[in-house]
C-alpha cells in the first residue's frame, strides 16, 4: 500500500473516531458552591444554603454528573448530609474555588483528548450583594466573586463546550444574569449589563436564576432549603421533562419554574424565573437521560395531582403538580426509604419497592401545622406543568421549543392497582383488664373489638367480653358490653387520643346454685392514651374509668370501675 493510501486510510480512521466522539453523549461535570454567611453585617446569615449545597450534590450525582462541592456545613447539615460530606468537601474560599476550577479544567482537557464534549454546571447558593458603587457580587468565605471575577475566574478558564450557570442568591442578576434587597433601578441596569456584555459574548454559556422587583428570594423552613433551588431541583429530577425524552432543556426548566411559582402571590416580593439558553445551541439540555437508580414512576392513570417526596428525616426532595392524565418519572437521590405524600394521602416506600411501583396510599396521618407561610404552602406548585402550559409559556418567550414525538410517553410499567389509595382498616382487636364491678374483689379480663372512623375525630362502636374468677369457689362473673364511641385522635406517628363511651352491658354471676345478674346495665367510661403507628399497623394503649348502673336485690345503684386496654389495628 502506497503512502498516499496509508494517509487516506489514517485520515478516514481519525474522522470516524472524531465523528463517534461527537455522537457520544457529553460528559457532564459540576461545581457547587454554597455559603451561609455574608460579609455585610446588615444581612443575617442564611440557614439553608449549606443544606441546598448537599441536596444539589446528591441530585447531580444521581443524574450522572460528576460533582465537586465547596461548603462549610453547620452541625445540622453535617448530620443530615453525612453521606455526601463523607466523600470530602472543602470550604468555599477563593483559594478552594481556584483549585476546583483548575481540577475541572484538567478533567475537561482529558475529555477533549478522547473526543468527548463536556458540559459544566456551575451552581451557587448563598448571599449576593452590591457594594458602595452598585457592583454586584457573590459572597464566598473570605472573599467576593463580582461580575468580572465570576466569568474570568470560574467560567472562562474551564474551556468547556457548554457552561450552565444556576444561581440562588439575592442580586443574582447583577452577576450572572435575587435572598436580600436592592434598588430596582440598580438591578435593572446590572441585568442589562449582564445580557449585553456577558452572556452575549459567551454563546456557550446559559444561565438560570430567580429574581424579584426587590432582588429578594426566599428560604423556607418547611423545605429546609431555598425555594428557588428546591423548585429547580424538582424540575431537573424529571418534573420539567414535558416531552418525556429524559433530557431537561432550558425552555422546559424555565416553564416548570414559572408554573411552580405562579400561584405564590402574597409574598412581599414576587418571585419569577429568568433564564437564557446558550446562544450557540438554544436547545442544549442542562441534564440528559440519567443512569439507572431510584425512580418514582407515576402512570397517567394516577389520580393525584400534587405530589411531594420526602425522606425519613423530613427533608423535602421534590414537588410536582401534574395535569390529569400526565405520566411522570422522578429520579430520586438514594435513600433507604421515601415518603410519597399528597394533600390527603401518603405512603412509605422502601428503596427496594420503587421498582415494583408505589404501595397503596393511605389517608395522611401527619398534617402540616405550625407557623407555615400560607403564601408558599398554598401557592407553591399550585399550577400544573403540562404540555398546554409549556406551549403557552414558550410562545411568549424567546426559547426554542422542544420536540414532541407523537405517541411518546414516559415509559412506565407499573400496575395501576398499586396506586389506588387504600384507607386503613377501621377494625381494632384488643384485650381489656378492669376492676370487677359490684364491689367484688379481683379483676375481669377478656377480648374487645372496636370499629372506629379515621382520625382526627372518631366515631365508632366497641364490643367487649370479660370474665373474672372470683375468690369464692366455683363462682364466675361475666360481662358483655356494647358501647358507642366518640373521641379525638391526634396526628403523628405517636399521637394522643381521648374518647367517651356509653351503652349497654350484661353482667351475670354464675355459681353452683344457678345464675343471677342484670341484663339491662347502663354503662359508660372515659378513656385516654396514645396511638402508635408502625408502617401499616397501629397500637392503641388506653386507661379508662367508668361507671355502671346495676340492679341488685331489687335496688339500683351506681358502681365504679377502672382498667386498661391494649388493642391492635391494621
Amino acid at each position: 500500500m502506497t503512502r498516499r493510501r496509508w494517509g487516506t486510510l489514517l485520515a478516514a480512521v481519525v474522522l470516524l473516531a472524531a465523528s463517534q466522539g461527537l455522537a457520544a453523549p457529553p460528559v457532564r461535570r459540576a461545581l457547587v458552591i454554597a455559603h451561609n454567611a455574608s460579609d455585610d453585617p446588615a444581612l443575617p446569615p442564611l440557614r439553608y444554603a449549606d443544606d441546598d449545597g448537599v441536596l444539589w450534590t446528591e441530585l447531580l450525582r444521581r443524574l450522572g454528573v460528576e460533582t465537586t462541592l465547596l461548603v462549610e456545613p453547620d452541625a445540622e447539615t453535617r448530620q443530615t448530609g453525612a453521606a455526601v460530606l463523607a466523600s470530602g468537601v472543602r470550604p468555599p474560599t477563593p483559594e478552594e474555588v481556584s483549585r476546583a476550577v483548575e481540577s475541572l479544567r484538567g478533567a475537561i482537557q482529558a475529555d477533549h483528548a478522547t473526543g468527548r464534549r463536556t458540559d459544566v454546571l456551575l451552581v451557587y447558593v448563598g448571599h449576593g450583594n452590591t457594594d458602595e458603587v452598585g457592583r454586584a457580587y457573590f459572597t464566598v468565605k473570605g472573599g467576593r466573586l463580582d461580575r468580572t471575577a465570576f466569568y474570568a475566574q470560574l467560567v472562562d478558564p474551564l474551556g468547556a463546550d457548554f457552561v450552565h450557570v444556576i444561581v440562588d442568591a439575592c442580586r443574582a442578576s447583577g452577576v450572572v444574569g435575587s435572598r436580600g434587597q436592592a434598588d430596582a433601578a440598580v438591578l435593572a441596569e446590572l441585568r442589562g449589563t449582564l445580557e449585553r456584555e456577558q452572556l452575549a459574548a459567551r454563546p456557550h454559556v446559559g444561565a438560570l436564576f430567580a429574581e424579584s422587583d426587590t432582588g429578594e428570594t426566599h428560604e423556607w423552613s418547611r423545605l429546609r432549603a431555598g425555594v428557588f433551588s428546591h423548585v429547580v431541583r424538582s424540575g431537573l429530577m424529571g418534573g420539567a421533562d414535558v416531552n418525556g425524552d429524559g433530557a431537561v432543556e432550558y425552555s422546559e426548566l424555565a416553564g416548570f419554574v414559572a408554573a411552580s411559582l405562579q400561584g405564590v402571590k402574597a409574598l412581599p416580593a414576587r418571585l419569577s424565573v429568568r433564564a437564557q439558553a446558550p446562544a450557540r445551541d438554544p436547545r442544549r439540555p442542562l441534564v440528559g437521560p440519567s443512569p439507572e437508580g431510584p425512580s418514582l414512576l407515576l402512570p397517567a392513570e394516577f389520580e393525584h395531582a400534587r405530589i411531594s417526596v420526602e425522606d425519613e428525616e423530613g427533608r423535602r426532595l421534590a414537588d410536582v403538580r401534574r395535569a390529569e392524565g400526565q405520566p411522570l418519572a422522578l429520579r430520586l437521590p438514594v435513600r433507604e426509604a421515601y415518603w410519597v405524600r399528597t394533600p390527603t394521602a401518603e405512603a412509605r416506600i422502601a428503596l427496594a419497592q420503587l421498582g415494583a411501583g408505589v404501595p397503596r396510599l393511605r389517608p395522611r396521618e401527619l398534617q402540616e401545622r405550625g407557623p407555615v407561610e400560607d403564601a408558599l404552602r398554598r401557592g407553591l406548585f399550585s399550577v400544573a406543568f403540562d404540555r398546554s402550559f409549556y406551549e403557552r409559556y414558550v410562545s411568549t418567550s424567546s426559547f426554542v421549543p422542544v420536540d414532541f414525538v407523537p405517541g411518546r410517553v414516559v415509559p412506565l410499567d407499573v400496575p395501576l392497582a398499586a396506586f389506588v389509595p387504600e384507607p386503613p382498616s377501621p377494625w381494632e382487636v384488643g384485650a381489656v383488664v378492669a376492676r370487677t364491678p359490684l364491689g367484688l374483689g379481683g379483676f375481669t379480663t377478656g377480648p374487645s373489638v372496636a370499629l372506629r372512623t379515621s382520625a382526627p375525630y372518631t366515631l365508632g362502636v366497641r364490643v367487649s367480653y370479660a370474665l373474672s374468677l372470683l375468690s369464692l369457689a366455683d363462682v364466675t362473673l361475666h360481662r358483655l358490653s356494647v358501647q358507642g364511641l366518640a373521641g379525638f385522635q391526634g396526628p403523628g406517628r405517636v399521637g394522643p387520643f381521648v374518647e367517651a363511651a356509653a351503652g349497654w352491658s350484661l353482667i351475670g354471676v354464675k355459681f353452683r346454685g344457678g345464675l343471677q345478674g342484670d341484663p339491662t346495665v347502663l354503662s359508660g367510661h372515659l378513656s385516654g392514651g396514645v396511638v402508635a403507628r408502625m408502617d401499616s399497623w397501629r397500637l392503641r394503649a388506653a386507661g379508662f374509668i367508668g361507671t355502671d348502673r346495676i340492679t341488685a336485690d331489687g335496688e339500683e345503684a351506681w358502681g365504679a370501675t377502672w382498667g386498661v386496654e391494649l388493642s391492635l389495628g391494621h
